[in-house]
């Protein structure tokens, strides 16, 4: 069962899905000092835990997944997500045919690798602008000078 509410207070919490180790570090403390909640798993079956565990107002996710690749996890949380934006990251061709297998009940959006942190920050701006919670954080989206 997800639980509804934010131990944090309004920041927006986001959930992000990426099995390099190095690269999901670096996304979670950026998003971190950028003023969100943010959440790694490192694999589908982390994520679904996650995703029992609580809702979330954003999910950054990885394509291309050991145990269990992206494109599985995103048909199998559909439900979980219920209108919850999805910022796909990944350098697939066949992107197209991501979108075409997944409901529409799933917002996503797609960021292409390689990708900067200003372009993500971005992304993840315009994304969770659609949701309430969104709509109410100030946070900054200066890019890092090491980007």
């Amino acid at each position: 069962m997800a639980l509804d509410f934010d131990l944090y207070g309004d920041r927006p919490a986001i959930l992000v899905v990426q099995d390099n180790r190095f690269l999901r570090e670096m996304i979670c403390d950026w998003l971190g000092g950028t003023g969100y909640i943010a959440h790694a798993a490192s694999s589908a079956h982390d994520a679904l835990a996650w995703l029992e565990r609580r809702r979330f107002d954003l999910v950054l996710l990885e394509l291309d997944l050991p145990r269990g690749d992206g494109i599985s996890l995103l048909r199998s949380v559909e439900s979980k997500l219920s209108g919850t934006p999805m910022v796909i990251l990944t350098g697939a061709v066949g992107y197209d045919d991501v979108l075409a297998s997944i409901s529409t009940e799933v917002p996503c959006v797609k960021l292409g690798k390689p990708y900067s942190f200003f372009a993500l920050g971005l992304v993840v701006k315009a994304a969770l602008s659609r949701t309430s919670r969104g709509r109410s954080s100030e946070s900054d989206f200066s890019a890092p000078a090491s980007s």
